[in-house]
């Protein structure tokens, strides 16, 4: 059975002109029920992202899909359908089951998630009897796109006068009033938003973009992927890679320039995660550029203006990204 019982046509032009959608009953009960008794399992156990934990206010565990849900096409399709993304891009960044403590405060100042987050989905699971739990969105204002990985960095990046108690100040949210089995969905890197009121509810959290970016490494098909990589790395010869497409790693989440102390010395470094930060060249920041778009190592090659018979050369600069999981051949 479909996640989802909602037809995506019946929401795409409330999504297109609000930047979110309030989806009554969207989940279908017999799988509402599963993530409900998988969301008590979990908390039983304690099976929690620690990495991911919100002192004082959540614990979130990471959600996998049943095979029978036939994943991931049936929860991607009416996802990308309803806000308008191209389903050949639509990569999941986040599936985390987040329970709401006892204890969480009632209201602290909205935010925006991670620039992978395009596409924020909630699925409210339990709420207290008479819980006044709601959702708060500003759709209109300070729609400015999070460029950072995280929440906190967007926050700790802002001046005083632009975090959001004070840019907001005065303006009347949207709120949201769900119940167990509906579905949200707003542009989550972009909308400030919160959960008001709490304590002792859960949710599940999706969240996806059309970039083709997994700094969590939760999408399945990242690790596929990579492995593939790696497989035509150590079997094809320069000569075959030269055709072989590449992409940038889903879980490339950061190329930065640093200006050292010695003599402001540039180091520029990439960042993949679970694996170690690497430094790469010039030449190589303008691989990652080229290669942002599927291409053909060939074509990416001939991008940067280097003449045919020089192609092969280059083969082992590419390898080397391969390696580093920087870059994948797929």
């Amino acid at each position: 059975m479909a996640l989802f019982s909602f037809s995506p046509a019946d929401y795409v032009d409330a999504f297109n002109k609000n930047g979110y959608v309030h989806i009554k009953n969207g989940v279908n009960l017999e799988n509402l029920a599963y993530i409900q008794a998988k969301t008590k399992e979990l908390t039983a156990d304690q099976n929690d992202l620690k990495e991911w934990e919100f002192k004082g206010k959540k614990q979130q565990y990471l959600f996998d899909f049943p095979a029978e849900w036939n994943f991931p096409e049936a929860i991607f399709q009416p996802l990308a359908s309803v806000a308008s993304m191209p389903y050949e891009t639509f990569t999941m960044c986040e599936r985390h089951i987040k329970v709401y403590d006892k204890s969480a405060k009632p209201s602290v100042p909205p935010h925006k998630d991670r620039v992978a987050a395009e596409l924020t989905v909630g699925i409210p699971l339990f709420m207290p009897e008479g819980s006044e739990s709601h959702l708060v969105l500003w759709p209109n204002d300070a729609l400015d796109v999070n460029p950072l990985n995280t929440t906190a960095l967007w926050r700790s990046s802002l001046d005083e006068k632009d975090l959001p108690e004070n840019r907001l100040a005065g303006i009347e949210p949207v709120r949201v009033y769900t119940e167990p089995g509906d579905v949200i969905m707003f542009r989550g890197s972009s909308i400030y938003h919160e959960r008001e009121y709490p304590a002792d509810t859960a949710l599940l959290y999706l969240k996806f973009n059309a970039m083709r970016l997994d700094p969590l490494n939760e999408d399945p098909s990242t690790g596929l992927q990579e492995a593939l990589s790696l497989k035509n790395l150590s079997e094809k010869t320069d000569d075959e890679l030269l055709d072989c497409t590449v992409e940038v790693s889903p879980k490339l989440y950061r190329i930065s320039r640093h200006y050292t102390r010695l003599h402001w010395k540039e180091v520029v470094q990439a960042y993949v995660t679970d694996e170690k930060e690497f430094n790469i060249s010039e030449f190589e920041l303008s691989i990652f550029k080229a290669a942002e778009n599927k291409r053909s190592v060939r074509e990416i090659i001939a991008r940067l203006g280097i003449p045919g018979p020089e192609a092969i050369n280059h083969v082992p600069t590419f390898r080397r990204l391969g390696a580093l999981k920087g870059l994948h051949f797929i």
